[in-house]
């Protein structure tokens, strides 16, 4: 499947998510070993040109990861690159993470995905 660029509410998007992120951290997301942490990686978690019941959610279902926990060159053994499973049964859900990015940054003002895209997401059971 070819990749289709990000239009620019998804750029927004993707600057929303890493701006929300300088400001309060990743703790939030990843529990306390992870306070006052602000180096990550954004996560397209089904990758950029993903649909989910027909509802295109590629570059909305991104996440923010801990560097060494997305990178490819780290071998860290929660790494969601190389060992999905493990990092699911240590945090939870790629889109329980999702979720409560969602719930933060609407709460802090953020314009966050459409419902029609929130709910294919949370369908994705990822």
């Amino acid at each position: 499947m070819a990749m289709k660029p990000a239009n620019a509410k998804q750029k927004q998007w993707m600057s929303d998510i890493a701006e929300f992120i300088q400001e309060v951290g990743l703790d939030g997301l990843y529990g306390h070993e992870f306070k006052g942490r602000y180096d990550f990686q954004l996560h397209h978690v089904l990758g950029r040109s993903a649909k989910h019941n027909k509802v295109a959610i590629g570059h909305e279902f991104i996440i923010p990861v801990p560097f060494e926990l997305h990178d490819v060159s780290s071998n860290d053994p929660d790494n969601v690159t190389h060992y999905k499973n493990a990092f699911v049964k240590r945090f939870g859900t790629q889109s329980s993470i999702f979720q409560i990015l969602i719930s933060c940054m609407g709460q802090w003002g953020y314009d966050t995905p459409s419902i029609e895209i929130y709910n294919a997401i949370m369908d994705t059971g990822k």
